[in-house]
């Protein structure tokens, strides 16, 4: 097993990081099915859909490592880089916080 390598972020921050990815890559999509393949803007898309997606393992992992089982009983952390779901931010109090690094988000309805 590689070794972590340092990132200062917490759970809050991978939630928005995950939703922020997954928007960005929206966008990318978008942007290759409207553009002609084989030409510049198509290419750069495509490379950027690649980099984005290494990231997004790459930051998925670091969320793997640093945050616990126990402290994720709804576990949300496997949906935070995968799937389209994104979650949004919802009330806790300071003992569902203590007990649960998600306490804070739940999945989108939509």
């Amino acid at each position: 097993m590689s070794e972590i390598a340092p990132l200062f972020i917490g759970t809050d921050d991978h939630v928005i990081l995950g939703n922020r990815i997954r928007e960005c890559r929206e966008a990318l999509m978008y942007l290759l099915r409207h553009s002609i393949a084989g030409s510049p803007h198509y290419r750069e898309a495509k490379l950027s859909i690649a980099a984005l997606d290494r990231l997004r393992s790459e930051l998925d992992c670091h969320l793997q490592e640093t945050t616990p089982r126990a402290r994720d009983p709804r576990r949300l952390a496997d949906r935070v880089y995968a799937g389209r779901e994104r979650l949004v931010a919802c009330l806790a109090t300071p003992a569902e916080r203590r007990r649960d690094s998600f306490a804070g988000w739940e999945m989108d309805e939509v």
